[in-house]
């Protein structure tokens, strides 16, 4: 039956040096200590059944054992892997925001970035590995302590090992550059060792983007910016275009962010909305037409009303103009109408909306 106890595998020998339970002789004579409590301990490893560990003599109670020997242990074996190998990297996600980003007034649908994954071998601008040393800027002590002795103004890395209490904000935000590493258990700390300090990476699914819970946390580095002149997302809008001829239209369009330009240089004028409901633009947009130029046209007047048939519309006076009711009809003829009666009640209701929705806003 196999057990889910986490057993005390590692202790300090009489140098203070931590080694593993297979490494020492059986019981008492093991002349081991607990890392936790410094109190004597026993090494039970001449058994077949149960799982090789240490245990405390009895009558001794240390529930921080092994969360303190998962704590030396990764102190040792990350310290003794930076030196062992030629590259040991961290690699984390470096995020490009738009220089717009924070002023930006178009509707987005996500944050205006990109982002790659970068990753530094320590080993090409470090070359020292130490524990337990002083931050230099604040009074804490740091679990590891990379620096350059051949280059001692280049900015050292210092290494916070977080089983069971992560580190104090005030250490994580002092400036410095600090990488907090997560340890659960001996496999976390060897995925460190064999991998370096790895942020968690985003994962695909279903066209769906998630971020791995990160064991690997870096503080004080420069891990994004805010001047991607390269981003050119689509937005969506209404376009309303006031043409020479004094007829209007409005309609959805769509470009890229950078790229919203004037789609006719000949007509009089052009307003694009950009919201993500275009319900009532139309009518917005030709009252604001108006009011900048003072083009008349049937769909503003009074008279140019609901066609009794349910047909589209028709000018209630197209008798007395002598209009034909059944023919196509062209609404920039108000220019020349003497009949033309401006909708006043119409436009100032619907210009008074859209005001009170600014408001809102």
């Amino acid at each position: 039956m196999k057990t889910t106890k986490a057993y005390l595998t590692y202790a300090l020998n009489r140098e203070g040096d931590l080694v593993h339970i297979d490494s020492v002789e059986n019981g008492n004579e093991c002349g081991c200590f607990c890392p936790a409590c410094k109190k004597p301990l026993q090494a039970k490893n001449a058994g077949l059944i149960r799982e090789h560990h240490f245990a405390h003599q009895p009558g001794v109670d240390c529930p921080t054992a092994l969360e303190t020997a998962l704590h030396f242990l990764a102190k040792d074996k990350i310290q003794k892997a930076f030196y062992d190998k030629n590259v040991f990297n961290m690699e984390f996600e470096y995020h490009s925001y738009c220089k717009n980003v924070q002023t930006c007034k178009f509707v987005r649908y996500d944050d205006c970035e990109k982002y790659e994954r970068k990753a530094f071998n320590l080993k090409e601008f470090y070359d020292s590995c130490e524990q337990e040393i002083p931050y230099d800027e604040i009074r804490r002590r740091s679990d590891l302590k990379i620096r350059s002795k051949a280059h001692p103004e280049r900015e050292p890395i210092y290494i916070e090992i977080f089983v069971t209490h992560a580190s104090e904000s005030e250490k994580l935000h002092s400036g410095c550059k600090i990488i907090e590493v997560k340890i659960k258990d001996e496999s976390d700390i060897d995925n460190v060792v064999a991998n370096g300090f790895c942020e968690g990476k985003r994962m695909t699914n279903h066209h769906r983007e998630s971020v791995v819970a990160a064991k690997t946390a870096f503080y004080g580095f420069k891990t994004e910016d805010h001047n991607n002149t390269s981003i050119n997302q689509e937005i969506a809008f209404s376009r309303y275009i006031l043409y020479q001829s004094r007829k209007f239209q409005c309609y959805q369009d769509a470009c890229l962010c950078k790229e919203l330009k004037r789609e006719r240089r000949n007509a009089l004028c052009e307003i694009c909305f950009h919201t993500d409901v275009a319900f009532g633009i139309y009518e917005l947009a030709k009252w604001m037409g108006y009011q900048r130029f003072g083009i008349k046209n049937c769909l503003l007047c009074k008279n140019y009303v609901d066609s009794y048939d349910g047909m589209g519309k028709l000018c209630r006076l197209y008798k007395y103009l002598g209009l034909n009711r059944f023919e196509p009809h062209d609404t920039a003829k108000a220019k020349t109408c003497a009949s033309f009666v401006l909708n006043e009640e119409e436009m100032n209701e619907c210009l008074q909306e859209c005001n009170e929705g600014i408001e809102l806003q």
